[in-house]
């Protein structure tokens, strides 16, 4: 076994003992399950040409999580959104937050496929644009006028 395969077996022990469920493939690509009260949580980690580790959500919604250089980052960055889930999942609208983030993803994947398949005006551009800056707007007024969970 190499260094590599031992680092992986490592975290996928760990990951395990978080209570996840972790199958992995040819020693270069774990998928990490997570069943909570309200939720499903489902991440894919790999390790590219530069031995690092690229981590990604894929539920409730996609969204890449980061390149790690040490896989105990991975475990601790899971650790910590698994912390904040349980804790949000109390909210009364944690539904729409999940539905809101699955919208914004399918969007994302909208603007994409648009821009490379037309000549889009730059005044279309600027008004998507706009909008998205109210949306971050939006999103900082919360962050200062809202409670902590």
């Amino acid at each position: 076994m190499n260094n590599l395969s031992a680092n992986l077996a490592e975290v996928d022990m760990q990951l395990t003992q978080m209570g996840a469920n972790v199958t992995n493939l040819h020693g270069l690509v774990s998928f990490i399950h997570f069943n909570l009260d309200q939720i499903e949580l489902f991440y894919v980690y790999n390790i590219n040409s530069k031995n690092q580790y690229f981590l990604q959500m894929v539920k409730p919604f996609s969204t890449g999580a980061g390149v790690f250089s040490k896989p105990q980052d991975i475990v601790q960055y899971i650790k910590d959104d698994l912390k904040q889930f349980k804790n949000a999942s109390n909210s009364n609208v944690f539904p729409e937050f999940t539905s809101v983030n699955q919208a914004l993803c399918s969007t994302i994947q909208s603007v994409k496929d648009v821009f490379m398949t037309y000549n889009v005006p730059k005044d279309k551009m600027l008004q998507i644009k706009g909008k998205i800056d109210e949306i971050s707007a939006l999103l900082d007024d919360i962050s200062h006028t809202s409670a902590v969970l």
